[in-house]
């Protein structure tokens, strides 16, 4: 057996370790924090809005935000359908797995095979293009996350996209070393370029701080609720009713708003023209509303932005402030935004091996 199949077989015995270490040190913790964070998500807001499909976008929602490692990166990546319909959570999750690949300077066109051959694949594509092909295969044929809520679906999937890159990589190395045209130079430098991969540098402990991470993920699950809380509505002023023609606005519609807060388009107040045509003496104005969560969400939302070492999110109310005024505005939305962009880029990997302790 030449010293270069020799090398490649080493690296095959121990790729059901790097599977192991995967699951354990990532896969498992970040699963079980995702549960007690929906638990708690769910008690607060009394399971009105935990809706099986909001789970599962959540869950989409936190892989790409909170990702940690080009592992769970990866694997958002290939869940983001999830999330059609849904404006503006599809715009913070794609631009936060763009930045995060682009950090790490990898293909944006091959984000999928990242993971199981990420860092190496252009040369390696040079050395053996018919074996990078092949393997990757089993990634591009892999389903999309499904929407049941449970955790124990969450981690079938996440295992089981772990397991297709162990089969990937498998397929490699198993292609190269069976491949005669394939020189004995080029196969010992094809075991280097595999030894560099994410999935063959597994953190050898345990990278996710349950607790630590749970609240992270439920303050992002309020921070989602918030940015949906926006409405936009057309109105015009009441003409009569009352003396002097002062009474409750006349509303044409209320729609959600998809713009994040931060986009140049983002819907501006514009008050209602008068007119004075007899029958309609005013053209329609447009204002922003706010749907209101209920104080007992806000006292969470405030107490996990400071646990996750941000300020209070809401201004400071007394007790009957709190029950009576929802003081939800655009300083919240923006301040969304923000919590979710400084999370993201807390757990943001700096280099395809890099695992982050989230």
């Amino acid at each position: 057996m030449s010293a270069a199949t020799e090398r490649l077989n080493d690296i095959l015995v121990e790729l059901p370790k790097y599977k192991s270490q995967w699951e354990t040190n990532v896969s498992s913790p970040y699963v079980r924090a995702y549960d007690l964070a929906i638990d708690n998500f769910q008690k607060t807001t009394k399971a009105q809005e935990a809706r099986d499909r909001m789970l599962a976008e959540l869950f989409v929602f936190s892989a790409s935000v909170l990702t940690g490692s080009i592992m769970m990166a990866a694997f958002a990546t290939t869940s983001l359908r999830v999330l059609a319909g849904r404006a503006a959570l599809n715009v913070i999750c794609n631009n936060n797995l763009n930045r995060t690949f682009g950090v790490m300077h990898a293909a944006t066109n091959s984000k999928a095979v990242m993971f199981a051959l990420g860092g190496v694949l252009d040369e390696a594509k040079k050395l053996a293009n018919k074996q990078v092909t092949s393997a990757a295969e089993k990634l591009t044929s892999s389903a999309p996350i499904a929407s049941a809520p449970t955790a124990l679906n969450f981690k079938t999937r996440i295992d089981d996209f772990i397991a297709i890159n162990h089969v990937c990589v498998h397929e490699f190395i198993r292609g190269v070393q069976q491949d005669n045209s394939i020189g004995e130079a080029s196969k010992s430098r094809l075991a280097d370029l595999v030894g560099q991969t994410p999935f063959c540098n597994p953190p050898e402990s345990r990278r996710v701080d349950e607790n630590r991470l749970s609240q992270k993920m439920e303050l992002l699950f309020y921070m989602s609720a918030v940015l949906d809380s926006d409405k936009l509505v057309t109105y015009v002023p009441s003409t009569g009713g009352t003396a002097g023609g002062i009474g409750r606005d006349i509303e044409y519609s209320k729609k959600a708003i998809p713009q994040l807060p931060s986009a140049s388009d983002y819907p501006k107040s514009i008050s209602p023209r008068f007119t004075g045509r007899p029958f309609q003496p005013y053209d329609p104005g447009q204002r922003v509303e706010y749907d209101n969560v209920g104080s007992v969400v806000r006292d969470r939302i405030d107490t996990l932005s400071r646990l996750t070492g941000n300020s209070s999110f809401y201004p400071e109310q007394n007790f009957a402030e709190k029950l009576l005024i929802d003081p939800t505005g655009g300083a919240q939305m923006a301040k969304a935004e923000q919590i979710i962009n400084r999370l993201s880029t807390d757990a943001r990997p700096r280099q395809l091996t890099d695992v982050r302790m989230i």
